[in-house]
């Protein structure tokens, strides 16, 4: 599955957006082509489940068969396909969804010790390959794998269904999901693994220097000065303990905000920019449309739809 370009191979097609970044897809493959998934990545965690048929998933080079009922966990940033022979028919579902849903901006316990090794997705994970090596894909046989293929059912049901608050119900079971194989798969964390607190709590006050100041222009000397480290150091530390950047994190913070004036005011979407802390309309657009997958103002219309719609099926009731 090499390629000397692997940036061609990128899954361009958003799933979900930052308010909820999930998206699950039921496929019925078709028959006519032996690759049933063509070879791609894409930032997002996938779980595969084999609904259908016998097939091979290709994942960094690695071939693991899989059959009905089998799961296939595909971490962050990984090359994937899916073979069957032809005329054979192979149907799946597959659960797609951002780190960021279940990632913690102040890297707390749970986030280190228990998601970070599946969510990271790092080739030099020893704890992935390990798990790679034992059971993956994970055939379901053993109690608790029973238990985690019902668990994935449980978010295709509700996806599908979609009644109130069933995007909490998909979070609270992806959730379960990963307590699952953190409580299989992975071996009781070491302490002295752990970050000194002294960085954690570091992060976390750049993080609060960042949101109590986003609506403002904050450069690298700004922080530099107020903690009194070096460039280098706070940018080095703050990926460490967020993996993003001082200012990817101030931009997603800052677009978080515009959502809520968007949703709640009537402000012109130049004014929002500004009132943001972006300068330039057409990069406050850009950087809105990385994250939400379209403009301000699609998205302002969106909602109105979306509050319109809520308020005549209440007149109706």
């Amino acid at each position: 599955m090499s390629t000397k370009n692997p940036s061609l191979l990128r899954e361009t097609t958003p799933h979900g957006n930052a308010l909820f970044p999930f998206m699950l897809y039921d496929m019925v493959s078709n028959p006519a082509f032996e690759e049933r998934i063509g070879c791609h990545w894409h930032e997002e965690i996938e779980f595969l489940v084999i609904t259908k048929g016998e097939g091979c998933v290709q994942l960094n080079g690695r071939s693991y068969f899989v059959k009905e009922n089998d799961i296939c966990l595909i971490p962050s940033n990984r090359l994937h396909l899916l073979t069957c022979p032809e005329e054979q028919p192979l149907n799946f579902f597959a659960i797609v969804f951002h780190p960021d849903f279940l990632r913690s901006l102040s890297r707390d316990t749970i986030q280190k010790r228990y998601l970070e090794p599946f969510l990271s997705g790092a080739a030099d994970c020893s704890l992935l390959h390990a798990a790679a090596a034992k059971q993956d894909p994970i055939h379901t046989t053993a109690t608790w794998e029973q238990s985690l293929l019902q668990c994935l059912h449980q978010i295709r049901q509700a996806f599908h269904a979609k009644k109130y608050a069933y995007e909490l119900f998909i979070k609270i079971h992806l959730l379960e999901a990963f307590h699952l194989l953190a409580t299989h798969i992975l071996p009781c964390p070491n302490p002295a693994c752990d970050s000194s607190e002294h960085q954690i709590v570091l992060a976390k006050s750049m993080m609060e220097y960042l949101r109590t100041n986003y609506d403002c222009d904050i450069t690298l000397s700004q922080l530099e000065k107020s903690f009194c480290l070096s460039k280098g150091h706070i940018c080095r530390l703050f990926k460490a303990m967020t993996h993003m950047t001082p200012f990817a994190y101030l931009n997603y913070y800052r677009i978080q905000q515009s959502v809520e004036f968007l949703e709640h005011s009537d402000d012109e979407i130049s004014l929002i920019a500004t009132k943001c802390g972006f300068n330039n309309i057409s990069y406050y657009n850009r950087t809105f449309r990385k994250y939400m997958h379209m403009t301000p103002s699609e998205f302002r219309k969106t909602q109105t739809a979306q509050s319109n719609n809520i308020s005549s099926t209440v007149t109706k009731v």
